[in-house]
């Protein structure tokens, strides 16, 4: 139908893109979280070239299994998400099966609601599963209600996994999310505190 949206392409992300993910990061952080995390911490977010430079090196040194995907429409950039291995947790450390995580997944506001997320967060868990997790977490922030609705609508549930992130001076309790395990299905198991822990992302 005429003005109907073409679907996103998605595609892994390379050195080339580095820059495209920062603003996307920056951009849907003060439109997402404006009202929810301190206003000087989201005007202090940074996209010039030091910070470009800090992502590019981060990019790099990504550990094996570490995937960011990037979503385009247009041949423009308007979405990326970051997945891999879960962070260790106390559940991992008592040596509990291991699953997959989002790490982060952001739109520019420009294209939210256009099926970018959508296509992403799925590209992201079949490309968990590929990697042997059957089960797929992620945290939001408990007062992001667009997010969690979204997430929901993609079919996760929020698991009752809670803590406090504090970012900026502030205080913001995040709440887990999982996909349904597949009946019958055991995931892999790793050793104790394996794997590298990315840095927090908010939601």
């Amino acid at each position: 139908m005429p003005g109907q949206l073409a679907p996103p392409v998605v595609r892994p992300a390379t050195t080339d893109d580095v820059a495209d993910v920062v603003r996307l990061r920056a951009a849907s952080w003060r439109a997402a979280y404006a009202g929810i995390m301190p206003p000087a911490y989201l005007d202090a977010m940074d996209t010039g070239p030091e910070e470009l430079a800090r992502a590019l090196r981060r990019f790099r040194e990504n550990p094996a299994g570490r995937h960011c995907l990037l979503a385009e429409r247009d041949g423009h950039s308007i979405a990326f998400v970051m997945c891999g291995p879960e962070r260790p947790t106390l559940e991992r450390l008592r040596g509990g099966p291991a699953r997959g995580e989002v790490y982060s997944l952001y739109a520019h506001p420009d294209s939210w609601s256009t099926g970018a997320g959508a296509a992403l967060l799925t590209a992201a868990c079949a490309r968990l599963r590929a990697d042997g997790f059957e089960q797929q977490v992620l945290w939001v922030l408990e007062a992001n209600a667009r997010g969690r609705a979204f997430y929901e609508r993609q079919g996760l549930r929020p698991t009752g996994g809670r803590h406090v992130l504090r970012l900026g001076g502030a205080f913001l309790p995040e709440l887990e999310y999982a996909a349904a395990v597949p009946t019958g299905v055991v995931g892999p198991r790793r050793p104790a505190g394996a794997g590298a822990t990315p840095a927090r992302r908010g939601a």
